[in-house]
């Protein structure tokens, strides 16, 4: 548009000194015509250009696409990387919705799973049990006199007598006999992730466990439900990692987007000017019309 504009302004300047008078080297006195005619299409060109080309804040733009990208680029006129950070930001957020939604299904699920087969009536019978095969602890006077009885559901003992009393009664044998975690008094985050995570400590309470073995977190040495759950805590921990990189991805695409807008708002102000000069001067004794161009970028 601008070189169009240039060219037009030159054609007629060559316009006007073709059709004015004979002579053309002859003295060129400053003729008021030819003057008012190149005027007229310098202010027009001048006028086309603000138009087209007005300068905008490479600030503004940084802010824009910082808060929305895309949104820089398009203030500065670039439609497509407009797009394209736009559909980043979209394709983004979806991916994160779409994981961040699957995790909370699965959490939801594995915690009914292990609501059902991890027994904590069976935990607290199973430290008193062993509470009850060292001579130290039966001797300690905050031992309680409790009654175990055989378990025909699940196998090994269960406390006769279980309600919350018992169990506030029962926490200290945890430390007492040397475990490293206390469980949670509610059903937390932490709660589910200790019960199959430390094994060694939580993993006879599994409705499909053995009372008397042993058992290690992270091996093979684990029942059938123990695998279930383990399983279901790795699909939530993937689809949770899916999200949280979703996430990564659109916080950066703000900042690339702000940096980009920038820079390109940067190019866009880098436009080159155009302006017409005419004056006369003296050249060899005589009074000369010049007419000049001067361009910047």
């Amino acid at each position: 548009m601008k070189l169009t504009g240039i060219l037009c302004i030159l054609l007629t300047i060559v316009s006007a000194g073709m059709c004015g008078e004979p002579g053309l080297v002859d003295s060129f006195p400053l003729n008021l015509k030819k003057y008012n005619l190149i005027e007229r299409s310098y202010q027009r060109m001048d006028s086309l250009t603000k138009a087209e080309k007005e300068e905008k804040s490479v600030l503004g733009a940084a802010v824009y696409s910082a808060v929305i990208p895309g949104a820089g680029q398009l203030y500065a006129g670039s439609v497509w990387k407009a797009i394209l950070f736009a559909g980043i930001e979209v394709a983004s957020w979806a991916t994160y919705f779409t994981y961040e939604g699957k995790g909370d299904r699965q959490d939801t699920e594995m915690r009914q799973f292990a609501d059902v087969h991890w027994v904590e009536e069976r935990y607290w019978s199973w430290l008193y049990y062993n509470g009850e095969q060292r001579e130290d602890i039966r001797s300690d006077p905050r031992f309680p006199d409790y009654t175990l009885i055989e378990d025909n559901t699940y196998g090994g003992y269960m406390l006769e007598t279980y309600n919350q009393d018992v169990v506030e009664s029962l926490r200290y044998l945890e430390e007492a006999l040397g475990h490293s975690h206390k469980l949670p008094q509610t059903k937390t985050q932490q709660y589910y992730e200790m019960i199959y995570k430390y094994a060694t400590q939580f993993g006879n309470a599994w409705d499909d466990a053995d009372f008397y073995a042993v058992y290690y977190g992270n091996t093979n040495q684990l029942t059938p439900n123990m695998f279930v759950y383990r399983d279901m805590r790795n699909d939530m921990n993937g689809f949770y990692d899916s999200a949280r990189i979703a996430i990564n991805v659109v916080l950066v695409n703000h900042i690339l987007s702000a940096l980009d807008a920038a820079l390109t708002t940067r190019n866009y102000n880098r436009t080159i000017k155009v302006n017409l000069r005419v004056d006369s001067r003296q050249l060899n004794g005589e009074r000369v019309q010049m007419y000049g161009v001067n361009i910047a970028w």
